[in-house]
C-alpha cells in the first residue's frame, strides 16, 4: 500500500503535505500510510486519497487489494468510487418581502472574499429578523449555486444546542455519504465535508449559532461556496468574513410591516400617528410588530386604539400570540448567560432611567468600574445591552421590561426564569410534608 500511494503521489507531483491538504487529511496520516504504519486504515481515508490522487477504477481496485490484503470486491466503496452526491434544496419557505432591509440584503448578496469562502455573520437581538433576512437572501442567491443549498438550524439558544459533529453527520448524509462511511471524530468529519464540497457551488445557511466553535467545522474550503450565519451573539467570524449587526426597523418601515401583517382592512382609516405609536410600543422590533398585528387581526372587535390601550400596560404579556411571544424569545438569551451576567442583567432592569454610564452601572451592580465594564461587554456581545454613544448604555424597551420582570421575581424570592405558581393544596397531596398548623398555605 505504501509503495502504491507514494508512486501515485509522485506521479501527481505532490508532496505529502500537499496531498494531505488536497484530501483533507492530517499529514501524519499520509506519512503513516506511505510507511505502512496504519494496519487498518479507515475506508473514508482511502476514499479521500483515491479522489485526491484522481485514481481510475483499476487503480482503486489495486489500492483496495493492498489495503485488504486480498482481491477487491465489486461493491467495495474504495473500488466503486465516492458515493453519489445529492443536490440538496433545504431552504425554508421564503418570506413575502422584508421591510426596511434593502441595505442589509445588498450586503449579504454582494459580499465577496479574496481567496476564501465568502461568509456573512448576521447578528442581533432576539426577534430582530435575522433568520428572515438570511432565508430571503438565500432564496435570491440560490440560482447562483446549482449544486445545492444547505440549511442547518444549530439551535444555539435552545436547551441543547446541536453539536458540530452531529450537524456534520446530518449534512454528510444529506450530501449522499452513507452513514457507515462517516468518520467518528469531528476533525475527520469536517475534512470529509470539505472534500465533498470541493469544486462545488453550494450555499450554506447556518441559523442560530451559539458561538464560533459551533460554526467553524461547518465552513467549507472551496471558494465556489458561500455561507450565511445568524446568531444572537456578536461572533468573531473567520478571515475577512463580514459582520452584519441587525438593528430594529425605522418607523416608516415598521409601520409598513405592521400594516401588511395586520391586513389593509384592519388599519384602514387609522391615523398615521396611531400606527406610528403602535410600532414604537413594539420597540420597532419585527417579531413584536408581527405579534401585535396578529393580535389585531384575530380580534375583529378591536381597532388600532384598542390595541394601543393594551400595549400601554404590560407589553410583554400582550405581545404573545399562539406559540410566539417576545418574552419566550428573550428567555433563551438570558438563560444562556453565566450566573454573574444573569445577575447583572436583572439589576440593570431595575434602573429607572433610559440610559446610563459606566459609573451608574458599577453602582447598580455593586462592583468596580473595571468589572462592570467587562460585564457590559458580555451583555453587548449577547445583544442584551446597547451602546448607542461611546460610554453611554441602554436596554431596548422590551429588553428592559424583560429584565425588570426578572428583577422583581428575584426580589420576591421566586427563582428567575422559572414558572413557579403559588396555590393552596390539601396537605395530604404534599409528599413528606413536615407538621404544620391547620390552614397553612404551602408553596408547591
Amino acid at each position: 500500500m505504501g509503495v502504491l500511494l507514494r508512486g501515485w503521489r509522485e506521479r501527481a507531483l505532490l508532496t505529502q503535505e500537499q496531498l494531505a491538504e488536497r484530501a483533507g487529511l492530517n499529514v501524519r496520516t499520509v506519512r503513516r500510510l506511505e510507511n505502512s504504519g496504519l494496519w487498518q486504515p479507515r475506508t473514508t481515508s482511502i476514499l479521500l486519497l483515491a479522489k485526491a490522487l484522481e485514481l481510475n477504477r483499476a487503480e482503486r481496485a489495486m489500492l483496495n487489494s493492498a489495503v485488504r490484503g486480498g482481491p477487491a470486491e465489486r461493491d467495495d466503496p474504495a473500488v466503486a468510487g465516492p458515493p453519489p452526491v445529492t443536490v440538496p434544496r433545504q431552504l425554508p419557505a421564503d418570506v413575502a418581502a422584508l421591510a426596511g432591509r434593502e441595505r442589509e440584503l445588498a450586503i449579504v448578496e454582494g459580499h465577496r472574499s479574496a481567496g476564501t469562502v465568502p461568509v456573512v455573520c448576521v447578528s442581533g437581538m432576539a426577534g430582530a429578523g435575522k433568520t428572515a433576512l438570511a432565508v430571503h437572501a438565500a432564496h435570491r442567491l440560490a440560482p447562483l449555486f446549482p449544486d445545492g443549498q444547505l440549511y442547518v438550524d444549530l439551535h444555539g439558544h435552545a436547551t441543547a444546542p446541536v453539536e458540530p459533529g452531529a450537524a456534520l453527520a446530518r449534512v454528510l448524509r444529506t450530501l449522499g455519504v452513507p452513514a457507515e462511511h462517516i468518520p467518528g471524530f469531528l476533525d475527520d468529519r469536517a475534512a470529509l465535508y470539505r472534500s465533498v464540497l470541493a469544486g462545488r457551488k453550494v450555499l450554506i445557511v447556518l441559523d442560530d449559532a451559539a458561538d464560533e466553535y459551533q460554526i467553524q467545522p461547518l465552513l467549507p474550503a472551496g471558494r465556489g461556496c458561500r455561507v450565511i450565519v445568524t446568531s444572537r451573539r456578536r461572533l468573531t467570524c473567520p478571515g475577512d468574513a463580514r459582520n452584519l449587526p441587525l438593528d430594529v426597523l425605522p418607523v416608516a418601515e415598521a409601520v409598513a410591516l405592521f400594516a401588511r401583517s395586520a391586513g389593509p382592512e384592519r388599519v384602514a382609516g387609522a391615523p398615521a400617528g396611531e400606527l406610528a405609536e403602535v410600532v414604537r410600543r413594539c420597540g420597532l422590533l419585527p417579531l413584536a410588530i408581527r405579534i401585535a398585528a396578529a393580535r389585531l387581526r384575530a380580534r375583529p372587535a378591536w381597532g388600532v386604539p384598542q390595541l394601543l390601550d393594551r400595549l400601554a400596560g404590560d407589553r410583554l404579556a400582550e405581545l404573545s400570540a399562539g406559540r410566539h411571544s417576545v418574552a419566550a424569545a428573550l428567555d433563551p438569551s438570558y438563560e444562556r448567560l453565566p450566573a454573574e451576567q444573569r445577575r447583572a442583567y436583572r439589576l440593570l432592569g431595575s434602573f429607572a432611567g433610559t440610559d446610563f454610564d459606566l459609573a451608574t452601572a458599577a453602582a447598580l451592580l455593586g462592583t468596580t468600574a473595571g468589572r462592570a465594564s467587562r460585564l457590559l461587554d458580555h451583555l453587548l456581545d449577547a445583544h442584551l445591552v446597547q451602546e448607542p454613544v461611546l460610554g453611554r448604555y441602554r436596554l431596548h424597551d422590551l429588553v428592559r421590561d424583560h429584565a425588570a420582570a426578572l428583577f422583581r421575581a428575584a426580589q420576591s424570592g421566586v427563582p428567575p426564569g422559572r414558572p413557579w405558581v403559588q396555590r393552596a393544596v390539601p396537605l395530604t397531596t404534599v409528599p413528606s410534608c413536615p407538621p404544620v398548623e391547620p390552614g397553612t398555605t404551602v408553596l408547591v
